[in-house]
Parts: C-alpha cells; sequence; structure tokens
C-alpha cells in the first residue's frame, strides 16, 4: 500500500512523527510535508510563485507551501503512482465544525479527496499547549484507517478523525459518528503600529464557540462528542450544493432589471 502523509504544522512536528511510524505497519508511506507552521491555511493553494521541494529524507520532502501544495505535487509531480490513501496530521489541535474550512490539516486531507482518493484528516484535542499521548493517538488512528481500508467510504469523502483530550488512555470512552456543529473560533483583529507610525495586524483566534440554535440534540455534534471524551469520526462530503432561491416569476423579473440597466449602460456609450 503506498500512503501520501502531509500535515500544517511542519516537517518535524511530533503529530507528523507518530502517526508515521504507526502508517509504516500498513504500507509504504511517503511524507510531504510543510516547511513551516501553514495552520489556518485552509484548502489554499500556491499560484503566485515558485513552490520549492526539498527531500530531507528517505521517501521524505518538506514543501514551501501548503498541505494542499504538498498533496498536489507529491500526486501530480513526483510520486510515480497514485497514492492508496492521503492522511493529513496528526494536528495538535482540534478541527471540528465550520473551522474545518480554514484548517490545513483539514485543506490536505480534501486535496487527496479531491483527487478521487480515500483521505484521512487527523486531530488531536489540546489544553494549554499539550495533547494526549500521541503515540496513543497514532496507534488509535491506524486502527480507525484499516477499518476503513476494509469499508471504503465513498469518492470524494474527508474521514475527519478527532480524538478528545486525555492524560490516561482508559479515559477515552471509544468511538462515535458525529454531524458537523457551527463551530468556529472568534477571530478578533489586533492592531498594532510599527516605529514608522504604520498600522499592522494580527488575527488571534479566541475560544471556540458552538452555535446551538436548531439543534435537537447536541450530543450528535462533532465538538459534544469530544467534550463527552469520545472520539468522533466525521465523514465530510465535498460538495458545493447549489440552491434554487427563486421561483420562475422572481427570475424573470429580476433578468428584466438587469437587462433595463445593460440596455441603459449600452445607450449612454453610444456616440453622437
Amino acid at each position: 500500500m503506498l500512503i501520501l502523509l502531509t500535515n500544517d504544522d511542519g516537517i518535524d512536528s511530533p503529530g507528523l512523527l507518530a502517526i508515521k511510524k504507526e502508517l509504516e505497519k500498513l504500507g509504504d508511506v511517503w511524507s510531504f510535508a510543510t516547511w513551516e507552521d501553514k495552520s489556518g491555511s485552509g484548502h489554499s493553494i500556491t499560484i503566485t510563485q515558485a513552490i520549492r521541494v526539498e527531500k530531507v529524507g528517505d521517501r521524505t520532502f518538506k514543501v514551501d507551501g501548503t498541505p494542499a501544495d504538498c498533496v498536489n505535487i507529491a500526486v501530480n509531480g513526483i510520486l510515480e503512482n497514485i497514492p492508496d490513501i492521503v492522511v493529513s496530521g496528526i494536528n495538535l489541535g482540534e478541527n471540528v465544525g465550520d473551522y474545518i474550512l480554514y484548517s490545513g490539516t483539514f485543506g490536505g486531507a480534501m486535496e487527496g479527496a479531491l483527487l478521487g482518493i480515500t483521505s484521512f484528516a487527523v486531530s488531536a484535542r489540546a489544553k494549554e499547549g499539550k495533547t494526549g499521548d500521541l503515540e496513543v493517538v497514532a496507534k488509535m488512528t491506524r486502527k480507525i484507517i484499516e477499518f476503513f481500508i476494509e469499508n471504503p467510504p465513498p469518492k470524494r469523502v474527508v474521514i475527519n478523525i478527532n480524538f478528545p483530550f486525555f492524560r490516561h488512555a482508559k479515559e477515552i470512552k471509544g468511538v462515535k459518528f458525529g454531524k458537523l456543529s457551527r463551530a468556529a473560533y472568534g477571530e478578533r483583529a489586533i492592531r498594532f503600529q510599527d516605529p514608522r507610525g504604520r498600522d499592522f495586524w494580527f488575527l488571534g483566534a479566541k475560544e471556540l464557540k458552538v452555535d446551538s440554535d436548531g439543534v435537537d440534540n447536541l450530543k450528535e455534534l462533532d465538538y459534544f462528542i469530544l467534550e463527552d471524551d469520545f472520539i468522533c469520526i466525521t465523514p465530510v462530503k465535498i460538495e458545493l450544493p447549489v440552491l434554487k432561491i427563486f421561483d420562475e416569476e422572481e427570475l424573470s423579473i429580476l433578468s428584466g432589471l438587469v437587462m433595463k440597466e445593460a440596455s441603459l449602460s449600452g445607450a449612454s456609450r453610444e456616440e453622437p
């Protein structure tokens, strides 16, 4: 089995090193990880500058780009064969709810899913900068991945795996499938000034907040599953549904208004 491993915390992240050791029990692992911390890069790709790739070990590369860049370059540029699975992580911090749209960890797995590869995003909740034992997280993750190898998910699905914070493995109560919560960090824009009086800004994440309005059963949501000390698995379909929000009559009215404006604009530009 050919396994592509990536992350957004950097090539030397303890989470990446822990999961790599376990994945090597399943097959050949190729690591394409970010040059430095790219947290918050989401599914972005680099198109305005060259991307440097440096081989730093056997089947190990660091990429001066985003996790999505890592996966794309590996699959479309360097690897001779298409990976059987893509694994992104282990991220040092949970990735739940709407916040997965910002997550570079999820973004790397998303790129794999869009390329038709079974993909996993793996994250571990942290408290005061510390997660549970990453070796334990990695071993449990391997078991989850083995399950999905035997029971493949549909195409264009990311298996988003989150581990609760724990001090001892026995504190973890089990595994649950969860729904995405409306959970996001309340970003705050913090303004500073340089010595010349020019403003610059940092975005600082506040505490994770969950919007529970209209939710019938909170215990089905990923955030609360972690709160209950369960591992949460959320299969996320990469699909952008298009909604029909106007009927034909309303669309006809809108079309008339737009075309009237186009007619008036054309008339005003006619030469006398």
